[in-house]
């Protein structure tokens, strides 16, 4: 059997464009832009995109392959640190931070068909680096003994969520959630973590409540 050909430069070129299309619209806006958006962000035609992607599934997988990938990596660097607490705590502020910034992100993760295979197997991956995360900080007496495995992407999700309705008023608002989220994960705290973005005005507020009615 012979093996597959590689594209030409100018195929793969357009490849590569509306990939990073995909990945500025999915983040921006969620993973249902429509085709044509993406196609005229990459600067093709339709004809062109389906050329490069025969359906929707094939480019959804193909952006979030890369970011999916950054999560796992992410977990592998976090249990190279030597402290238990720091290690916990930078892998949960580092995807919550991937949360925030990426609409799409929160759409595959809690999708039941976008990216689905690639989703669990994902998920067969991340759980045990992330439960080694989580063991290793019970262990040491740093992390509340109640935590559950299944906590910490619920709060990637609430923070992602927060990030959403926050970002056009206070785009680094959701540091302020994020920080309140992981010292309430501490078992104990001589003090709390210093916020890193500033409160809510209430004009900013009420701008906020008032976009969710």
């Amino acid at each position: 059997m012979s093996a597959a050909r590689p594209l030409r430069v100018d195929a793969e070129r357009n490849r590569q464009r509306i990939l990073e299309a995909a990945r500025t619209l999915f983040a921006e806006r969620g993973v249902d832009v429509s085709v044509d958006d993406i196609a005229a962000a990459a600067g093709v035609g339709i004809g062109t995109f389906y050329r490069r992607f025969p359906d929707r599934e094939s480019l959804v997988e193909a952006v979030f392959a890369t970011k999916l990938d950054r999560i796992v990596e992410a977990a592998r660097a976090a249990l190279e640190i030597e402290d238990p607490w720091e290690a916990f705590r930078t892998y949960v502020m580092t995807v919550s931070r991937m949360h925030a910034g990426d609409r799409g992100l929160k759409d595959v993760m809690l999708s039941t068909d976008r990216g689905r295979e690639q989703v669990t197997a994902f998920r067969a991956t991340i759980q045990p680096l992330a439960g080694a995360l989580i063991e290793r900080a019970k262990a040491a007496g740093v992390l509340r003994e109640d935590i559950s495995p299944f906590d910490i992407p619920l709060i990637h999700q609430a923070v992602g969520a927060i990030a959403d309705v926050t970002r056009d008023c206070s785009p680094d608002y959701f540091e302020r959630t994020l920080t309140l989220l992981v010292d309430g994960l501490a078992q104990q705290r001589t003090a709390p973590t210093p916020m890193s973005a500033p409160p809510l005005s209430v004009d900013q507020f009420l701008t906020i409540m008032a976009r969710r009615r």
